[in-house]
């Protein structure tokens, strides 16, 4: 009987060694890198998400802009995800780059 148990337990240790050493990596959530815009001509922005391109109107990004410069960031966000249909996370990675794009003056 211990024989039997000793066997699976060998096994199953075997199993999970195997699995961490030759499975698959872990697929890491979002990049650090924020998403990149791209100015075009005419009246929208190309933004860059996950390798995949949205455009966005020009007047809208405006206005997060300007919500971002007067500190509501939430309603920037709120603004921007109204306006596209972006999930939370997508819009808060634009406005959260539109700072690192375009700093607040001091």
């Amino acid at each position: 009987m211990f024989r039997y148990i000793f066997i699976a337990a060998a096994i199953i240790v075997a199993f999970v060694l195997l699995r961490r050493l030759f499975g698959r990596k872990p697929i890491e959530p979002f990049s650090q890198q924020p998403p990149k815009l791209i100015p075009k001509q005419g009246a929208t922005v190309t933004a860059e998400i996950g390798g995949q391109e949205l455009q966005i109107d020009a007047a809208v990004l405006d206005e997060v802009r300007r919500l971002t410069d007067s500190g509501q960031k939430i309603e920037a966000i709120k603004h921007l995800r109204e306006a596209t249909g972006l999930g939370l996370t997508e819009a808060k990675e634009i406005v959260d780059s539109l700072d690192l794009i375009h700093p607040k003056k001091a």
